[in-house]
């Protein structure tokens, strides 16, 4: 842990944003176990007698920040030892980060005797081999993007202490796991388009020779339907520039963890490309093998890839365009996980990290961690469902007490606004009702009213409530709600005489399979409902981030829609594969979804591997570790 002697510090007193930072100094290392502290804001890179021997900083909350414990023995040399700890200032709030000022702080432990902790008498200074303050975004909700140079030495000054939290925890997760290089293959005719042969998560790396002082680009992305990567998207970004002078160099970006398959140098004369890859990174847990074959086999093992890649310091919806933590999308990567890895620490601690992101108003923010989001209330509402299945599948009860207030609060606010109807209505701007990519239910365009009431947000506000009452029925906890007065209203205000319910009370008679599933999951509807989430043709399709619920609502009707559900999962994902797939789409449209910025790597679309081990493999033929 950080010594209470270490202050925070910086370089000056009025840092910019994009502001790279570098604190170097000597140590005498006597033969014990080392270990640096570190917590730095944004990002860190450490390195001990000049190799890497950390970098990665975990985002925490401006009360609550983390820490990590780096074992450098294997680093050090009897007597003198120089370190190096250049640290990012990244200085804008995105999906991932809350701008909390400039500053890092460590301090150095052997043997429990504390050797140096950082203070005003550091030396530190602008680090030259990275950009300073170039402020350009690759997605507003990745934040800025991190260019490199060929720097000379940097100029060192004593630093200054700044304020910040002394409330530093330990980094909740294990930290990401580096395998060995990947070397991307050029592609035949393309001039300067690499191939890493299938999706990767991980940090580029580069070696060229320079004629002459050049900048060199470097996109990425995860198709090549344009005949080249797809750099510009909308106003987003996906390149990292290299500043070089004449002469051979290697970079490796730490800053800036990229995904996909496809690298691509924008062309620069007298510039030649020596090598060009990536370190991929995953998080360290053991796969469970399975006994699948064929498509299932093929689908199965695909879903796994995704949720690896999906798996940051956090869970992450895409690892190319946003790398956020948002509530419903971890909630289907955790329900994988229970079956898919033998080990749940990781859904606790993203719950428990979730749970700090309350809002002033009792819900959730829309990411994690993160400020002033448009809050999407449907996802709040599963954030008891996703606590309470973690309990029911680790039987870990003791998670409760560090959530519970979190839990209770969200459905108190629910519950007051209940009005005259016996119904909830939606939020007004700025919160944003979105339920799934599908046409009435995305938050906005068809079928949107002022105030309305939506059949998926109460039905979901049920649903919640069920799994909520699980837990205190377990705990002993007191907790009631009228269920059936608000499914009163649904069925009266929502259903029609076919036995199908609309997506709002109110305009346009809008149905969905996603909406009709969640009348069916809180014991709303009939056979006729049964039937139009099945085969209803009129009924606007769910989207891959919501088929859990249909599927559970089929299942819970009857075990004979267990063929249902599996010819479902084939038809949809085997689509996929034979497009090319080697992670699972956000959507069926792929890479033309959202203006040609679909995710072709999306955690929650890995549910999958959740209905295979629930209706083909039995809790005895569910496997063993792989490797063992």
């Amino acid at each position: 842990m950080i010594h209470e002697n270490a202050k925070w510090i910086w370089i000056n007193d009025s840092p910019k944003k994009n502001e790279y930072a570098r604190f170097e100094g000597e140590f005498a290392w006597n033969g014990g176990k080392a270990i640096f502290s570190v917590c730095a804001e944004t990002d860190y890179v450490l390195r001990v007698n000049g190799e890497v021997a950390s970098f990665g900083q975990f985002a925490g909350y401006p009360t609550e920040k983390y820490y990590d414990d780096v074992d450098i023995t294997a680093y050090c040399r009897t007597g003198n030892n120089v370190y190096s700890l250049t640290v990012r200032y990244e200085g804008v709030n995105s999906a991932t980060h809350i701008d909390d000022g400039a500053g890092v702080i460590y301090s150095l432990m052997e043997k429990d005797a504390l050797v140096f902790a950082s203070g005003a008498q550091v030396l530190g200074g602008y680090d030259p081999n990275y950009i300073q303050h170039e402020v350009r975004n690759i997605t507003g909700q990745l934040g800025l993007t991190s260019g490199m140079r060929c720097g000379e030495e940097a100029s060192l000054v004593p630093c200054v202490e700044v304020a910040k939290t002394r409330n530093l925890k330990p980094r909740p997760v294990k930290k990401l796991s580096l395998g060995a290089p990947l070397e991307a293959v050029p592609v035949e005719g393309s001039g300067g388009l690499y191939d890493l042969g299938r999706e990767e998560a991980g940090y580029v790396y580069l070696r060229l020779s320079a004629a002459a002082s050049a900048r060199v680009t470097v996109a990425y992305g995860e198709h090549i339907v344009d005949g080249g990567v797809r750099q510009r998207v909308g106003g987003r970004d996906f390149s990292l520039d290299f500043d070089v002078t004449a002469g051979e160099h290697f970079f490796v970006q730490h800053f800036v963890r990229i995904a996909g398959r496809y690298l691509e140098v924008i062309p620069t004369d007298g510039v030649e490309i020596l090598s060009i890859g990536i370190l991929p990174v995953l998080y360290p847990v053991t796969e469970r093998e399975v006994s699948l074959a064929g498509m299932d086999r093929q689908i199965y093992d695909t879903c796994v890839r995704t949720l690896r890649l999906c798996m940051g310091n956090h869970y992450e919806d895409c690892p190319w365009r946003e790398q956020a933590l948002y509530v419903l999308d971890s909630r289907n990567q955790m329900l994988c996980g229970y079956d898919a890895f033998l080990e749940s620490e990781y859904a606790r601690e993203n719950l428990i990290f979730m749970s700090k992101g309350k809002r002033w108003d009792g819900l959730l923010e829309l990411t994690y961690p993160a400020v002033n989001t448009p809050a999407i209330p449907f996802f709040s509402l599963m954030y008891p469902v996703a606590v309470c299945e973690y309990v029911e599948h680790t039987g870990d009860a003791g998670i409760l007490p560090l959530v519970w207030d979190t839990m209770e609060t969200i459905l108190r606010v629910f519950r007051a606004r209940i009005d005259e109807t016996g119904l909830i209505p939606e939020f007004s701007d700025p919160y944003w009702n979105f339920y799934e990519w599908s046409d009435g239910s995305d938050g906005w365009g068809r079928g949107r009213i002022e105030g309305q009431h939506s059949l998926i947000l109460n039905c979901a506000y049920l649903y919640s409530c069920r799994h909520f009452a699980w837990l205190c029925e377990k705990t002993g906890a007191k907790f009631t709600f009228d269920e059936n007065e608000m499914k009163t209203a649904i069925a009266e205000n929502m259903m029609g005489e076919d036995g199908v319910f609309r997506l709002f009370s109110e305009g346009e008679p809008i149905v969905s399979q996603l909406g009709n599933a969640m009348a069916l999951l809180v014991g709303l509807g009939d056979d006729r409902t049964e039937n139009a989430v099945k085969y209803g043709k009129n009924l606007i399709p769910a989207t891959l981030s919501t088929m859990g619920f249909v599927y559970d609502a089929l299942l819970l009707r009857g075990e004979e829609n267990k063929d249902f559900v599996i010819n479902d999962i084939r038809l949809k994902y085997k689509s996929m594969l034979d497009q090319g797939a080697t992670t699972f789409w956000e959507t069926l449209e792929g890479q033309s979804a959202f203006d040609n910025a679909g995710s072709l790597c999306h955690g929650w679309s890995a549910l999958p591997v959740h209905y295979y081990h629930r209706l083909l493999l039995n809790k005895n033929g569910r496997g063993k570790p792989k490797g063992e």
